[in-house]
């Protein structure tokens, strides 16, 4: 039997925040490797998936992340979603955009303005 998301229980910040502090440097380092070339756009994008399928098994509903790291890591998710192969290694200012947002994922960079992402 299916069950909305609504009518479930509310999951604990805390269950949110340790996906997210668990999946957000390995998701960084995937695409930091895809454009030095050590990791295939095949490999990332399937980690992107995994990354996907394991939030939808946490059943939490879509809105606002709790702070500037969750944003960042669901606005650098969406964009390497969104992107195919080509735009991600051809294009200096998407490259320039991913490096950014996985640097500040992995602590070694500030947080931009405009890494602005949202829970799906």
């Amino acid at each position: 039997m299916l069950t909305l998301i609504s009518s479930r229980p509310d999951v604990s910040s805390e269950l949110v925040n340790q996906h997210i502090s668990d999946y957000a440097p390995a998701l960084a380092l995937s695409a930091l490797g895809t454009l030095s070339g050590d990791v295939s756009y095949n490999s990332m994008t399937k980690t992107c998936t995994e990354h996907l399928h394991d939030w939808w098994k946490l059943s939490v509903a879509s809105g606002p992340p709790t702070d500037s790291y969750e944003s960042a890591y669901w606005y650098l998710l969406h964009l390497l979603e969104s992107l195919e192969e080509h735009e991600l290694l051809g294009n200096n200012f998407i490259q320039f955009k991913v490096t950014t947002t996985a640097q500040f994922l992995l602590g070694l960079g500030e947080h931009q303005k405009k890494m602005q992402g949202i829970r799906p």
